[in-house]
Formats: structure tokens, sequence, C-alpha cells
């Protein structure tokens, strides 16, 4: 028989390195994915400027604002996504690792969209709105199996992720229905554009400023 103090030391040291690829996995999402979407939405940003450069000499007024309403939009996906990497700690999935491409690709049709059609610009923003409420019910499903690494923030970010499901699900509807059903010029049509951003980014902001309330322990 193996004396018990010879097993120890090895059961131990498995131990020790079963947290440490634990510890490593969880890592990955706040380093890797952080280096991805960067990426990701710098090229974004490059893809609109590069659209901007070969049709802004056919551009008028409501395509320059819709190009400002984009490069908004780019901020704010790239603003929201960072700080959900802050506040939640899971080992990532393949969907995690496909959400930030599937937005970029969305926000890449948006930027073609500026010097083409407005409907299709919409189309585009629908889509998004459409990944970015995927992406934060696979947010909560995450957290909810990571209880232990998420224990600190659980009970009010849940409810605050809730909100920004049922606003990204607002923002699909009223593009979508803009995009089909909508027949005003299009200069209303990119006023309105800029009345959804205005109102998603206010909305995530006071969400995030509760959060951070939360956070210092104000009531």
């Amino acid at each position: 028989m193996n004396d018990r103090s010879e097993t120890l030391p090895a059961a131990k040291v498995f131990a020790t390195s079963r947290a440490k690829v634990l510890a490593d996995l969880l890592d990955t999402h706040h380093t890797t994915f952080y280096t991805v979407i960067s990426v990701i939405q710098a090229t974004c940003f490059g893809f609109l400027v590069l659209v901007c450069f070969e049709e802004g000499k056919a551009y008028g007024t409501s395509q320059w604002l819709l190009a400002a309403n984009t490069l908004a939009i780019i901020v704010l996906v790239w603003n929201s996504f960072i700080r959900g990497f802050v506040i939640l700690s899971y080992v990532p999935k393949l969907i995690d690792g496909a959400m930030p491409f599937a937005l970029g690709a969305a926000q890449c049709f948006a930027a073609y969209f500026v010097a083409h059609d407005v409907r299709g610009w919409y189309w585009s923003i629908a889509a998004l709105s459409f990944i970015g409420f995927i992406r934060y019910v696979n947010a909560e499903i995450n957290a909810r199996l990571n209880p232990e690494e998420n224990a600190h923030v659980m009970d009010f970010y849940i409810r605050h992720l809730r909100m920004l499901q049922v606003s990204s699900l607002m923002a699909l509807a009223a593009c979508g229905g803009m995009a089909y059903f909508a027949h005003w010029p299009e200069k209303i049509l990119v006023a309105v554009s800029f009345a959804v951003t205005a109102g998603y980014a206010i909305g995530e902001e006071a969400l995030w400023l509760r959060l951070e309330k939360f956070a210092r322990g104000a009531s």
C-alpha cells in the first residue's frame, strides 16, 4: 500500500494545476476577447472611412449625417462590449468567439449602405440589434453557469442584462419597422435614425450609472 504522505502532494499538485488551467481559461475572456473586439471595431471604423473616401464626392447632407450616426454606433458597440467584459467572468464558448465577428459584419453592412440605401442601413442596424440581443442572452446564460465567479454582481447584473435584452429588442423592432413599413423621405429617415441611436445610448448609459452606484454601495 502506498504511503498516504506520498499521495497527498501529488493530489495537491493536480488540484493546483487544474486551478491554473481554469484561471487561464477565465483570463481569455478579459484579454483575448478584449483584443479581438478592439481589432474588429477598428476594422469597421476603417471600412466606414474607406466608404466615405470612395463615395464622399456624391454624398449629400443625409449621407454624411448617416455616416456620423454609423460612427456613433461603432463607438457604442465597442463601449458596450468592453464594459460587459469588465463585469462578468466566464470561460468563452464558440458563440462568444462568433459574436464579435457577427457584430462587425452588421456594422460593415451599415457602413456600406450609408452610400447606397437608407433602408438597407436600417436593416443592418436591425441585424446588429438582434445580434446584440443574442449576446446579452448569452452573457446571462454564462453568468448563471459560473455563479461562483460572478456571485459578487449576480443579482443586480442579471436585472441589468434583462433591461439590455429588452432595449435590444426595441431597437430591432424600431429599425426593422422603419426599414419595412416607413415610406418617408430620406431626410426624415436619417433624422429618425439619430433618435433611435440617442435613445439606446441614453438608456444604456443610465443602466451603467445604476451599476456604478451599486458598486459604490450607493442606494
